[in-house]
């Protein structure tokens, strides 16, 4: 007869962090709170998770579709708060139906909401992240081969066509005399498929720019899945990966990431496989007459 398995008795220890992704879920559960907006392109796609310097382009790909951002003046967008900002300029887009954003109150509220504050530091971060975004450009192509021809449809965006922007220069002052006019073609691309997200999922997911792209893409991809489908290591690595050494670095990484949206993302069905991640039809995050009551509301 075989022994039985011995089980320790030692508990499980989470971090305070995790304790606090885990009671995040939980509300987001029983109240998910405010509904914020992300442009597809960014739910497709994403920008640099660091600053790549003196690069003179970079660039990511999704299957047949590639981003190029080349920086402005300021340089690349990066990291957490520039996609705090995208989001925050797609939700205003889409709330108001104008291209005239002021960021004043609004953007400060809905920093707030997000944990920051836009007083010293994080006024200044804030500042230089709207001057990269405004600043930048951005190409997106998409490349189809087939055995007779070779086709590149593309299109240059600009996130802005016009901007003022107040940079803090003591510690208490705020950046809230701003004003950023969306260009035409990033206003009509935001309004004509927004992608909807809770606002509280993007707060517990801060701290990791790859977290926050990992929970918009499976929002936006629930959304659209009709039937189950396997996404490759090597094809996420091409749309979320770039500073890892080794796919199997970037792998593990991702998998850590994935097991911390599910926390705040339950009913995305996501399998981790050998060969990737396999997704199956999910209930989308943000109930489909919630996006449409905010719409009409708008």
């Amino acid at each position: 007869m075989s022994s039985p398995t011995s089980i320790s008795a030692t508990p499980t220890l989470i971090s305070d962090r995790q304790l606090r992704l885990v009671e995040a879920g939980e509300q987001i559960e029983l109240n998910p709170g405010e509904i914020s907006f992300s442009a597809r392109l960014w739910a497709q796609l994403s920008l640099p998770y660091r600053d790549p310097g003196d690069l003179p382009r970079w660039s990511r790909q999704n299957g047949s579709i590639t981003v190029t951002v080349t920086p402005g003046p300021a340089g690349y967008p990066f990291g957490v708060v520039a996609r705090y900002l995208l989001v925050w300029m797609s939700t205003e887009a889409v709330r108001t139906q104008n291209r005239h954003l002021n960021p004043g109150q609004s953007l400060n509220a809905f920093l707030r909401t997000l944990g920051m504050n836009t007083s010293g530091a994080s006024g200044r971060r804030v500042a230089e992240q709207l001057h990269r975004l405004a600043t930048c450009s951005i190409t997106v192509e998409d490349t189809r081969i087939s055995d007779q021809e070779r086709r590149i449809s593309g299109a240059n965006i600009h996130v802005a066509s016009r901007y003022e922007l107040v940079f803090p220069q003591t510690a208490d002052a705020q950046a809230s005399a701003a004003s950023i006019v969306l260009s035409e073609d990033y206003f009509n691309d935001v309004i004509a498929s927004p992608v909807p997200v809770y606002t509280a999922a993007l707060k517990a997911l801060s701290g990791s720019p790859q977290r926050l792209d990992l929970y918009v893409w499976l929002a936006y991809r629930m959304a659209t899945l009709r039937g189950p489908v396997t996404v490759t290591w090597a094809q996420l690595a091409a749309q979320f990966g770039g500073e890892y050494a080794q796919l199997r670095q970037f792998k593990a990484k991702l998998i850590q990431h994935l097991e911390a949206v599910r926390v705040v993302y339950p009913r995305a069905r996501v399998a981790v496989t050998d060969t990737g991640l396999r997704l199956h039809p999910s209930a989308t995050h943000v109930a489909r007459k919630q996006k449409k009551a905010l719409r009409r509301a708008s």
